[in-house]
């Protein structure tokens, strides 16, 4: 066994076998001879900073290595948004590096499209097929008919693709959908953003925004809340959750308010109602609602709709307003009805005059380092779901960092009716078995990125008079922190080989040289000397980031305008509709905490890692209120069928009493049909009776039934054994 696998794959659940620790001897006294090198020194441990990839927080990261060989990740403490700190899923990072299902090398179709049968080739053949089959579709159908689909559209990569496409001349990108969890509410298209400053916050209002789990940065967010729990000089911040379903971050809430699915916005009104007419804030301004007034929101009037007693909900409006420091924010089943919702609990923020104040609501200015490197060009996304006309017969399709097959099934024709799939993939997932030709990417490990933002928080000040609020603007650089494990190439590079071949050259030889332009524009926007020694070129990789200074932009133009509540306000009374005698329950889906939405079930660390609130690992679960359950006579462990109108789905039910009566839910993140040993063949795929994760009506509005089914449930539960032996791989 190589040392490498073993020191990934120890404590993941599997039977592994030690290779040093019964020698009595010290690891560095036998390694070393094995692989000299002379630029290491032996048993010397070695930092390299990075970034993780693992979610689109972007959290800083340091590697451990010790001869050739990364054994260890943790949170990078000079980094403004985790500040050392760092989640279950980024120190599962090793696992993508080593893990025995990556792509080892360049591979082509051997067998029938979706067969998963590849060859192995190299990558002067890959890169010869690749060029011949796009001059050739080129000559016979046009430029137009190649089409490129990119997971990520603000990294090195995506540069590298936007040169490629523009002079091979096709327009044809198509952009993964961003789920509304996620949603960071640019305003006006002015490239402000508003970020949420938890810490100093005094009351938090979370309609649905799993903040400690899956929403925007979380561990940048857990940081924040401890700060807001932990009071300084004042007394520790009030948490009020909103959602049907209690959640880890719920279960921290002092209150949860299991409202019905799909009244989060009519409730954020009911709440703005009771603070201007009982006048418990200065000049309150009313929101502009269509087809209506505020009054028709009264808790009185809505009470029966939101499913909460109208005295609670003028008494969270009277907690809200009064507080010092009032915070709203928004995500998961709030972004039902095409974001109103999280548009209506954002007015809230405008109403208690909260914006770009500490504790409240900032609006940034964000910058892209690669922007000025692009070809200047708008590059028109068009989502997956869009026909128009260049899939079929003749066309191509480049895809990296996504895999559409497996999120949303209902494209799969689609995506089979180009002539010519290639995949960047560095493992064989659903989409990458219908590829053509395969060209492994790296790992984010061994790979060249920068990434820019704005830290999502304030500067915490012990005395709270002194308060500012200052926001952190940074750039993390991503250097390899080793080199590669396989025969893989960064899938920026293999476009500048490939556009070279074609006679077409980008303006960067590499993906490094590529990184260091960005850099200097960074430098230049932090008032600094655009150019970068040798010298601070490495002290720059060694810390991994660098910092600016900055003000809120000062104009409240953007929060204060179309997404806050001036444009009218799209919600109704009475939604959604509660009746349905076939499928009488709401299907809440929802994104894993270690999962996500299945990217990472590859990953054994995180297949481990019991679910907080169920304690289940290794498999899915459907949540049912105990006395839902017993009216349909199920109990906990049995094996259910839960039936939509586009499927069913048959899996384990958990009884859980923290979820309405009317709803159900089932996390995404397993039912893959590949994607390696430890993902293929465990538990079902939500997003095919749910729809995928991006679409909001689907995940949090569509209707189901549910009957006891006959079969024995494989539930595995944290402290029982394993229904089946996990074999590690030698």
């Amino acid at each position: 066994m190589k040392r490498r696998e073993f020191i990934v794959l120890t404590g993941v659940g599997a039977a592994s076998t030690t290779l040093l620790s019964g020698c009595g001897n010290p690891e560095n006294a036998l390694i070393p001879a094995l692989i000299p090198d002379e630029t290491y020194t032996p048993g010397i441990d070695y930092w390299k900073a990075s970034t993780c990839a693992l979610c689109s927080a972007g959290c800083g990261i340091l590697v451990r290595t010790r001869e050739r060989a990364a054994n260890k990740i943790e949170g990078n403490p000079l980094h403004p948004v985790n500040k050392g700190a760092l989640c279950a899923r980024g120190q599962a990072g090793l696992q993508v590096l080593y893990n025995p299902d990556r792509v080892k090398g360049p591979m082509k179709r051997s067998g029938e499209r979706g067969s998963g049968q590849f060859e192995s080739i190299s990558w002067d053949e890959a890169a010869k097929i690749l060029v011949d089959r796009l001059a050739d579709i080129r000559a016979k159908n046009g430029q137009a008919s190649v089409a490129f689909s990119l997971g990520n559209t603000s990294n090195v990569n995506r540069i590298a693709a936007e040169h490629f496409m523009s002079s091979f001349g096709s327009e044809r990108f198509i952009s993964a959908p961003v789920s509304s969890d996620h949603d960071d509410l640019l305003f006006n298209g002015t490239g402000q953003r508003a970020v949420f400053d938890i810490a100093n916050a005094t009351y938090l209002l979370s309609f649905g925004a799993r903040f400690l789990e899956t929403w925007q940065s979380p561990v940048m967010y857990s940081l924040a809340y401890g700060e807001f729990r932990r009071g300084k000089n004042r007394r520790r911040g009030k948490f009020v959750m909103i959602e049907p379903r209690m959640s880890t971050t719920a279960a921290n809430a002092d209150e949860w308010l299991p409202a019905a699915i799909g009244t989060e916005g009519l409730l954020a009104l009911a709440i703005a109602q009771v603070i201007i007419r009982e006048k418990l804030t200065p000049n309150p301004v009313s929101p502009n609602v269509a087809n209506g007034t505020l009054d028709e929101f009264a808790p009185e009037k809505t009470e029966a709709d939101i499913n909460l007693p109208a005295e609670k909900i003028v008494r969270i409006a009277r907690e809200f307003a009064a507080s010092e420091r009032p915070l709203a924010i928004a995500g998961g089943a709030a972004a039902l009805g095409d974001g109103e919702s999280i548009r209506a609990v954002h007015f809230l923020n405008k109403l208690v005059g909260n914006l770009n104040m500490p504790g409240g609501v900032f609006e940034v200015e964000q910058f892209d380092p690669l922007a000025k490197l692009g070809t200047g060009k708008p590059i028109k996304w068009a989502p997956l779901s869009e026909k128009d006309g260049y899939e079929g017969g003749g066309s191509a399709l480049l895809i990296h960092g996504m895999n559409p097959v497996f999120h949303s099934p209902q494209m799969t024709d689609r995506i089979n009716a180009f002539q010519f799939i290639v995949s960047f993939s560095p493992f064989i997932d659903e989409t990458t078995q219908l590829a053509d030709l395969i060209l492994p990417d790296h790992s984010y490990l061994e790979s060249w990125d920068i990434q820019a933002a704005t830290a999502h928080h304030t500067v915490w000040h012990a005395d709270l008079r002194a308060l500012q609020p200052t926001p952190t603007p940074y750039a993390a650089i991503a250097s390899p922190a080793i080199s590669p494990e396989f025969d893989t190439k960064q899938t920026a590079d293999v476009l500048i080989d490939v556009s070279r071949q074609l006679g077409q050259p980008l303006p960067f030889e590499s993906s490094e040289e590529c990184v260091r332009k960005a850099v200097s524009e960074v430098r230049r926007a932090f008032g600094q000397a655009a150019e970068i020694s040798d010298e601070d070129w490495k002290s720059l990789l060694e810390s991994g980031v660098m910092t600016g200074d900055s003000k809120p932009s000062g104009s409240t133009s953007g929060l204060e305008s179309a997404k806050a509540g001036d444009q009218p306000l799209a919600i109704s009374t009475g939604e959604p509709k509660p009746s349905n005698d076939a499928y009488p329950f709401f299907v809440l889906a929802y994104e894993h905490a270690a999962l996500g939405y299945g990217d990472h079930a590859n990953l054994p660390w995180l297949q481990e890692l019991p679910d907080p609130l169920t304690s289940v690992l290794w498999g899915s679960w459907v949540e049912i209120n105990p006395k839902t359950a017993a009216s349909l006579h199920i109990e906990d462990g049995d094996l259910v069928d839960v039936t939509t109108a586009d499927g069913s789905l048959r899996l384990p039910a958990v009884l859980f009493p923290a979820i309405r009566p009317d709803v159900i839910a089932m996390p995404y993140g397993q039912g893959h049909t590949a994607y390696g040993q430890y993902a293929k063949g465990r538990g079902v795929n939500p997003a095919t009776i749910a729809g995928p994760y991006w679409d909001a009506k689907k995940r949090f509005g569509v209707r189901a039934s549910v009957a006891k089914a006959a079969g024995e449930a494989k539930l595995v539960r944290f402290g029982t054994s394993l229904p089946e032996k996990i074999d590690t791989p030698r």
